[in-house]
């Protein structure tokens, strides 16, 4: 009874929804290739991946705007609220001055800029980055929702071969009940078949329970509103034909999202570093001006040495000229600040190859481990598949020699107790080696 109380919790651990409403209409019927597609078009992460990469896309677009010449154009109008003075032959008087208004234009192109260049490549390999990192929800989400499903799988098989032995544990009750009312069995027979048979009722509960609140979390990976009722197809057996060891080896981690994720930052780093140095580069731009100013006069009387002079309103537009011609900047001296963060951008280089390093040796073993994992379910199912059958075969038997009197409740009801192990253990192995593949294709970066 330990054995498979334990083992019975162990499978409510990874139990995943089983709905037993199927029969409704509005029910979502998935299978896996189904389950994905809805994961990968509907689950927020993969939304917000591609929007992120629409977000780089235009700050790509905006870092080429900047090889486009600038045109600016610039107004002014000041009015005198009182009247400004001005000395003439040395008097003093009021200005007839109105207002002053000037317009102008200006145009400026980048001729030799080595900072903008290193700006439009770090923005095309931010991009990729974007690229990638959306390529890694992907690849997350994929491994995610196959586990899952392949978990419903496993809930639905051992659901049902946990039924398969409280119909057992019920029968044999039954049978026990029968024989003790008939004299022919001891009332310890009896008893002890219905506390094994209500012994599976508080497992089945539980099971319930977990089903219900596990086939939630599918919904959510897979965006589906919470109210809607899902339903998996298939079952564990589907895939028995898919279950072979690894043989030869030959793990490649270069499809791995999260290798390439440190390939492309150390490529950013290095244009960082290109970039840092084009602070000590001179730079060359192309520039134009035009203006065009203007004066306004208020009508008004000037008194000049004591004869009146009368100034008529007026306003007088004259342009200032077209002007073009070059601006180079040289750097001279800024400090040691560039020396000091190209040093500091090296040290990031160095921090990222040694994380890479790792990184790559952490994935070698994962890999590894999966496929060493996927062997070991392979031995498992086989064991497994042969046990079912000799279980099966053992319990024909038991249950045959209870009814002729020649065996005990107790032979029975371990006949019984090691039938629904080793159904559960098949269902398990299969699990375990689904499973385990996929995480395998997770760590080398398939989609």
């Amino acid at each position: 009874m330990k054995k498979i109380s334990n083992l019975g919790y162990c499978v409510l651990l990874v139990f995943l929804p089983f709905s037993g409403s199927s029969q409704n209409n509005d029910t979502l019927h998935v299978n896996l290739q189904q389950a994905l597609e809805i994961a990968l078009s509907d689950n927020p992460t993969i939304l917000i991946a591609d929007h992120e990469i629409k977000r780089v896309d235009y700050s790509k677009k905006n870092a080429w705007l900047g090889l486009l010449p600038s045109v600016s154009g610039t107004a002014q109008y000041s009015k005198f609220l009182v009247p400004a003075s001005m000395s003439m032959m040395g008097q003093v008087m009021d200005s007839p001055t109105d207002f002053n208004a000037s317009l102008g234009v200006s145009l400026s192109l980048p001729l030799f800029a080595p900072a903008l260049w290193r700006s439009i490549q770090m923005s095309a390999l931010d991009m990729q980055l974007a690229v990638e990192k959306a390529y890694a929800s992907k690849v997350t989400l994929r491994n995610d929702v196959t586990k899952a499903y392949y978990n419903i799988l496993l809930a639905q098989d051992s659901y049902k071969s946990l039924q398969d032995g409280y119909s057992v544990a019920q029968q044999n009750y039954e049978e026990a009940k029968r024989r003790f009312e008939l004299g022919l069995a001891a009332e310890y027979d009896y008893i002890s078949a219905e506390v094994q048979m209500n012994n599976l009722l508080p497992t089945l509960l539980q099971v319930e329970t977990g089903i219900a609140q596990a086939k939630l979390y599918l919904k959510v990976l897979m965006g589906v509103d919470r109210a809607t009722p899902i339903a998996v197809k298939g079952n564990l057996a589907d895939f028995e034909t898919g279950v072979a060891a690894t043989g030869t080896r030959n793990i490649t981690l270069s499809g791995n999202a999260d290798l390439r994720q440190l390939d492309i930052q150390q490529q950013l780093l290095y244009k960082s570093l290109q970039l840092q140095h084009t602070q000590w580069m001179p730079t060359l731009a192309a520039f134009g001006n035009y203006n065009y100013s203007g004066t306004g006069n208020r009508e008004t009387t000037l008194n000049f040495g004591g004869m009146p002079i009368a100034v008529p309103a007026s306003t007088d537009w004259f342009g200032q000229g077209l002007i073009v011609g070059l601006q180079l900047n040289v750097p001279i001296f800024n400090g040691s600040s560039n020396l000091i963060k190209t040093k500091q951008i090296n040290l990031q280089r160095k921090e990222l190859a040694l994380q890479r390093d790792y990184l790559e040796s952490s994935l070698s073993v994962q890999a590894h481990t999966a496929l060493d994992n996927m062997d070991k379910a392979v031995k498992q199912m086989d064991a497994a598949k042969k046990g079912v059958t000799l279980s099966e075969k053992g319990y024909n038997i038991s249950a045959k020699r209870y009814e002729t009197g020649a065996g005990t409740m107790l032979e029975l009801h371990s006949a019984a107790l090691a039938l629904t192990q080793s159904r559960l253990a098949y269902h398990q192995a299969i699990s375990d080696y689904l499973n385990a593949k996929a995480d395998y294709e997770k760590t080398v970066g398939g989609l």
